[in-house]
């Protein structure tokens, strides 16, 4: 059997120009490190060309072959294969299997699902969902670009020789995306007064307040949409995120109607070869100074904030609840409780979490077991679901969701969808929040989550200047051709 191997591609061959190239064929994305460190690691992936994609929707999973035989992998021959499985993650699991990769070099990248499971993912089917964005949407593939680091060549992994020949003349001929221009000055202050206003946000505030009094819940991460006219390319808006707002999970995923451009900062879980899982919950937010001195003591108080320190530990202790459901007796520990990591705009509290999968256990187990993230429920879990269903106006779709893959040999890594534009039908959708606790104060909670929104809101801005239109809370229009509709 032919052997898995690079093939590298030409210096100019950068992570837009291949997703330039593979968005003209079907779904694509790309998971980008864009601040490299220890914790996060270096690598960029772009994965294209998919043999098939895997869906759900209100409990109904399904498999449609897109490239029938492409490499050597296999997938069924009838469209829209119903899948079983006890769990979306599980049928997800049962997808990657019928690829029948052969065994995965030690040093490749991730060849399997990539994609994202939306907040709904396991709710009621008779529940609403966020039209047209799907429970979950996953790109099967046995073609991955990879960067280890910025500024490393790209390396196209496959195991058909001939098709990479071919793919990476292709790649080679593609013209590199225009670079967008500067923010002009109109997009410094990006709110607009529909903004979901603060009188708005206190009357929820207070109602989740009365829940936390009652002893309903101890933290209640409540959010709410801000929503753009999106005249341009969700494309060229990944192109200004990823120059002006660079984040540890940097991500663009286009896929049928829709496209998620993301500036993550937040790991939800990451699983090695060897079964060793890592969580990093993130609760408690400040504002970043641009000025050391002033970041240093910002990043103190932070620290000191018993606040931020409760909301924190809360998840983390909920998290070690999720994963000790399924790890190795004994192998779950806090290794590195309320960090604090500096970020583009914000300083961002961290717990890691550690542990091992038991035996016998999968990654779709963990999912199961974890699924959605803790610190975009509250706790306890259910029943922070439950209260927050009524608090907010509607389905979450992708927001709060994960995003990331599912490889053939086991290794997962996901990000929580925070910070990120959910783009169909001519509208771009952001969606913020925080965690709620006893002693959290409207005004503060309100700024603090406009904080967050911010950067994604400029961009938005910039892109409709560089269009020709102004961003409007209005819906409406469509992508430029080559977008997602």
């Amino acid at each position: 059997m032919t052997p898995w191997r690079p093939h590298l591609l030409p210096e100019r061959c950068t992570p837009p120009v291949v997703v330039a190239a593979w968005r003209r064929r079907g779904p694509v994305v790309a998971l980008e490190t864009g601040v490299p460190s220890a914790a996060h690691g270096a690598q960029t992936l772009v994965a294209g060309l998919p043999l098939a994609r895997f869906t759900v929707q209100r409990g109904a999973c399904s498999l449609e072959p897109l490239r029938p035989g492409g490499g050597a992998a296999v997938v069924g021959s009838r469209r829209g294969v119903q899948l079983g499985g006890s769990t979306p993650f599980h049928a997800l699991q049962q997808a990657v299997a019928e690829l029948a990769f052969a065994p995965l070099p030690a040093d490749a990248p991730p060849l399997g699902a990539f994609g994202c499971f939306g907040y709904e993912c396991r709710a009621d089917p008779s529940l609403p969902r966020l039209a047209p964005f799907l429970d979950g949407d996953f790109l099967l593939t046995d073609v991955v670009v990879r960067w280890r680091e910025p500024g490393a060549p790209g390396e196209l992994w496959t195991r058909d020789a001939a098709q990479a020949a071919h793919w990476i003349e292709e790649l080679a001929a593609t013209a590199p995306p225009e670079e967008p221009g500067p923010p002009p000055a109109s997009a410094a202050d990006p709110f607009q007064s529909a903004d979901f206003p603060f009188a708005d946000y206190d009357a929820r505030f207070a109602r989740a307040r009365a829940a936390l009094e009652a002893g309903d819940s101890y933290q209640l991460c409540f959010t709410y949409p801000l929503r753009r006219r999106l005249a341009g390319d969700p494309f060229d808006l990944w192109l200004r995120l990823r120059r002006d707002h660079k984040a540890p999970f940097s991500a663009y995923f286009e896929s049928g109607a829709a496209t998620l451009v993301s500036c993550s900062p937040e790991r939800f879980l990451r699983v090695d070869r060897d079964g060793r899982i890592e969580a990093r919950p993130m609760k408690g937010t400040a504002l970043r100074p641009q000025d050391a001195e002033a970041c240093a003591a910002a990043s103190r108080a932070l620290q000191g904030s018993a606040k931020a320190l409760a909301e924190n530990l809360m998840i983390a202790d909920l998290l070690r609840h999720d994963l000790g459901r399924v790890a190795a007796l004994g192998s779950v520990r806090a290794a590195q409780p309320a960090l604090i990591e500096e970020h583009a705009t914000l300083l961002q509290m961290v717990s890691v979490i550690e542990g091992r999968l038991a035996a016998g256990r999968t990654v779709a187990d963990l999912l199961d077991s974890a699924f959605p993230p803790g610190s975009m429920t509250g706790a306890p879990k259910v029943r922070a679901i439950e209260l927050l269903r009524e608090l907010e106006e509607g389905p979450r779709g992708p927001y709060s969701g994960i995003l990331g893959y599912l490889a053939a040999d086991g290794r997962c890594d996901w990000s929580v969808v925070i910070r990120t534009a959910a783009c169909a039908q001519g509208e771009a959708r952001v969606q913020v929040g925080g965690g709620l606790v006893w002693d959290s104060r409207s005004q503060e909670e309100w700024e603090e989550s406009r904080a967050k929104a911010a950067p994604l809101l400029r961009a938005l801005a910039a892109e409709a200047a560089a269009s020709g239109g102004a961003s409007s809370a209005a819906c409406g229009g469509a992508h430029r051709k080559g977008g997602a509709p």
